[in-house]
């Protein structure tokens, strides 16, 4: 099975100290949020409660996993959980204060939230049947799970640019839909593979081109992090509404991008090694006859589970069950409950699929009713997977801060009006037709690629907000070539349900697009009148409310938290710290504060993380002030601040300098580019003996003891203080920090000239390029 890497259990502990901080009130909310969405959580509606995102690399699970995921929802929140289409698992409504007992718990498991959210390598994902799937060409599963182990031990997938979404699929059936992901994988014939690279769904959504094709499997980890690093380097990280890597082809056009490519391809060829571990087969079982289901005469109820829920595995004699959970929410009660049935299938694996179910596999022939019994005994709404009835639907409004709609709740409505008009014969010529459903714009409840789909607005009616879906049409998995829905019109939301009744009721089996096209026009022209208030005022409250529509709730979305939330929070915190003291006569320790969340704001650019007030001052002087970044007149920066702590200055020439300052920092940011470099515009301030000893041809620097990543960043300061083409030799223990740095540094653009092993710890000669 998938093992959590020892980087992120080490971190554990940073982020345990970080939520201390913001509890006891040492670091305010939105710096917090720098530090806890990265690890996976999110705000939910109303600020008061987390959602954490457990990353399930494969989407595969044991019972002990998912049974340990299910005690931490019960005991560390609520008990409420939502399975994603990225194969995630969400807890929800989880007070800040129990986020650490989530990860601490979970970590034994080989399971945690790192990466679930933020500018990171997000959940790899794949077919959900991989490893029993006769039509597999690859076991895809076993890549995606060293892939995850490799990239989550990389401090730089922490820290991207933007989210970057990475799939595979084990033929090219495409079922985990790699032409809209930063990077798709297809398992060809002979053990070759294609990569597809640039798609994405959201704010222009676009489908992946071919990168490369017919490259062995080992090749596929280099092709992916060549493209990584490309992204990592090139992609726009400020603005955060164009810097996905798709917008960073757009911009720069697909062959200088492929150019970039090539060059790092070749480069992490000549000086890298990507180690993947290779986990054993999790379907190794004992041998069973080749025997079939048998139904049952009795329970008509079970045939129809034979028919639309399970399927033969590529094991002889072993077979899997889906399970529709509508919408993807199930409660931890009913996770235990599921996780019961190992005492009677010992062999038994979960997965969870990209259309928010969950599946059971590995079940013997012979056990299957016992299986469906439990079941049913479980969930009340479980048939008919992969069909219309099946409709995914993000969270939305109901905990989300960017949901405007409440998608959940439409959907429950749209499968309770279809239940009662479809029967099982329409139900088996509409399986090929799927509704996906977004709250907003964005793109969680994947509305891009559905056969018909809808993302939540809102308009004004006779000057009432009335909640309104975008509709569109014709969305289509295949690949490269992959066809994204098309726009078709919008529709209040109240009259959706009998919207998608009527229209599924025309189909009987045609997806033919051109005959969807007119009855789907046709339609929304005979649903799209909205009455008034006082004729209906249903129109104007959305569905799962009693309260009229509004915006209340809606918020500052934080998929992009990181290093920019941190430098404005800081930012902010100075300027409302300086407004404070202006409004209590120049309250000399709200001025105090003001300098030093300006002296801080910058440090997390340059891997500076201060303990003190003095610490936080003198590497300000030391990364902007002495290098040039920084206006000269502010080298008397802690002479100041010393004036101030002792009463030396006046309020209002502590006020004055604290205001300069603040603006100056201000500037600072604002000529910061879009790789957090920043312009030098005076000269370096480098004192005498600065000058004998700034840039010795070779120096050496003693880091034996100094653990990952701290030893990196050491290195890389150090490097910035010597001359392009000067020598530095670094000592480092064996272990982690051998195996990580130099990589490290090379994926920087820094030269390694020469790895020495000396005893118990290692030379390293590193040339300065960039």
């Amino acid at each position: 099975m998938f093992r959590l890497p020892k980087k992120v259990i080490d971190d554990i502990q940073k982020y345990d100290e970080k939520l201390k901080q913001f509890l006891s009130g040492k670091i305010n909310s939105t710096f917090f949020r720098g530090v806890r969405v990265p690890w996976g959580f999110y705000s939910q509606r109303g600020g008061k409660l987390l959602m954490s995102r457990l990353r399930i690399p494969a989407g595969i699970l044991t019972p002990s996993q998912l049974k340990a995921i299910g005690i931490a929802a019960k005991n560390f929140a609520d008990g409420k959980l939502h399975i994603t289409t990225r194969q995630d698992i969400q807890i929800h409504n989880v007070p800040f204060e129990n986020s650490i007992k989530i990860i601490d718990y979970l970590k034994d498991f080989n399971i945690s939230p790192r990466g679930g959210g933020g500018n990171t390598v997000r959940n790899i994902t794949c077919c959900y049947l991989s490893g029993i799937c006769s039509k597999e060409k690859t076991e895809v599963y076993k890549m995606v799970w060293g892939l995850t182990e490799y990239l989550l031990s990389l401090e730089e997938s922490l820290n991207l640019p933007r989210k970057f979404k990475i799939a595979f699929s084990g033929c090219e059936k495409d079922c985990a839909f790699t032409g809209v992901n930063d990077v798709g994988v297809i398992a060809l014939d002979d053990g070759k593979f294609k990569v597809l690279c640039g798609g994405g769904m959201g704010a222009k959504s676009a489908v992946g081109k071919v990168l490369c094709e017919n490259i062995d499997q080992d090749e596929v980890y280099y092709v992916i992090k060549s493209v990584f690093n490309v992204y990592n380097k090139y992609g726009d990280r400020k603005n955060r509404h164009h810097n996905r890597l798709r917008f960073l082809i757009e911009d720069i056009g697909w062959e200088k991008f492929y150019d970039l490519y090539k060059k790092e391809l070749d480069n992490i060829r000549g000086n890298e090694y990507i180690p993947i571990r290779y986990e054993n087969d999790v379907n190794v079982l004992p041998e069973l006859p080749d025997a079939g289901l048998i139904g049952c005469s009795e329970d008509e109820t079970y045939n129809l589970f034979i028919k639309h829920n399970t399927a033969k595995q590529k094991q002889k004699g072993y077979y899997y069950a889906e399970i529709r959970i509508p919408v993807g929410e199930i409660s931890s009660e009913e996770l235990l409950k599921l996780c019961e049935i190992e005492g009677f299938v010992p062999t038994l694996i979960f997965r969870t699929t990209q259309r928010q179910n969950i599946v059971l596999t590995n079940i013997p022939y012979d056990k299957m009713f016992y299986v469906y019994e439990k079941i049913k005994s479980i969930f009340s709404d479980f048939l008919y997977p992969e069909t219309v009835l099946d409709i995914v639907s993000c969270k939305a409004a109901t905990t989300c801060n960017l949901g405007i709609c409440n998608a959940i709740d439409l959907a429950k409505n749209i499968i309770e009006e279809l239940n009662s008009k479809l029967d099982t014969t329409v139900i088996e010529k509409l399986k090929d037709v799927k509704i996906n459903i977004n709250g907003c714009p964005n793109a969680c409840g994947q509305h891009p690629i559905g056969t018909i789909s809808f993302s939540g607005l809102a308009r004004r009616v006779y000057n009432r907000s009335v909640p309104f879906y975008k509709i569109y049409l014709g969305g289509k998995i295949d690949g490269e070539n992959t066809k994204l829905a098309q726009e078709k019109g919008i529709l209040p939301a109240r009259v959706i349900p009998k919207f998608i009744s009527e229209l599924v009721l025309t189909l009987q089996g045609s997806l033919n697009i051109e005959y969807l096209t007119f009855n789907i026009e046709q339609l929304i022209k005979k649903y799209s009148y909205v009455p008034s208030y006082e004729e209906d005022k249903n129109y104007y409250i959305d569905f799962g409310k009693t309260e009229e529509f509004s915006f209340a709730g809606l918020s500052q979305g934080e998929c992009g938290a990181g290093v920019i939330d941190m430098i404005e929070a800081d930012l902010e915190s100075a300027k409302q710290s300086l407004i404070k003291s202006k409004e209590k006569n120049l309250e000399i320790t709200d001025i105090k504060d003001a300098l030093i969340y300006s002296a801080r704001a910058l440090l997390v650019v340059k891997g500076v993380d201060p303990k003190s007030e003095e610490e936080t001052i003198f590497g300000f002087i030391d990364k902007f002030i002495n290098t040039g970044i920084c206006n000269p007149e502010f080298k008397n920066l802690n002479e100041i601040y010393q004036n101030i702590v002792s009463n030396k200055i006046t309020k209002e020439q502590a006020y004055e300098y604290t205001q300069k300052f603040y603006q100056e920092v201000k500037k600072i940011y604002s000529l910061m580019d879009s790789n957090f470099n920043f312009v030098a515009r005076f000269k370096e301030i480098i004192s005498t003996e600065d000058k004998r000893q700034k840039h010795p041809k070779t120096l050496t620097y003693d880091l034996r003891g100094t653990p990952c990543p701290i030893n990196y960043v050491k290195i890389k300061l150090k490097l910035e203080e010597l001359n392009i083409g000067d020598v530095l030799e670094v000592y480092l223990d064996d272990g982690e920090p051998i195996k990580n740095v130099p990589k490290s540094l090379i994926n920087d653009g820094q030269e390694i000239l020469k790895i020495e092993q000396v005893k118990n710890f290692f030379k390293v000669l590193i040339k300065r390029k960039v």
